[in-house]
């Protein structure tokens, strides 16, 4: 349970996307994919992302489609994309990004 202003908030229907959120590189990952509001595909995920190994970010997009967050969409070129949950997901983390990146 966390405590509110406006009450107690049980977190253990969030506690598979905060399992993933937590993980190396996946709010990177959430970050860059709603950038633009476009698809990325591997490699612009790849360039966009410091720091991240093939295989991380292998092992991440696919967690996250696993639990919804992204959609992983076939073709010429397999591309990415957040769900409705994911830009969601994204919108409340940005404030908390921009807090982060003006602390002193």
């Amino acid at each position: 349970m966390i405590k509110t202003d406006r009450g107690e908030i049980c977190i253990d229907p969030a506690e598979p996307i905060l399992h993933i959120i937590g993980k190396k590189y996946a709010i990177f990952i959430v970050s860059v994919l709603g950038n633009d509001n476009t698809r990325k595909n591997f490699n612009d995920l790849m360039r966009a992302v410091p720091g991240i190994s093939s295989t991380m970010l292998s092992a991440r997009l696919h967690e996250m489609n696993e639990c919804g967050l992204i959609e992983r969409h076939e073709g010429d070129i397999v591309t990415y994309e957040l769900t409705e949950r994911g830009r969601e997901i994204r919108k409340r983390m940005l404030p908390l990004i921009e807090y982060l990146a003006d602390a002193d």
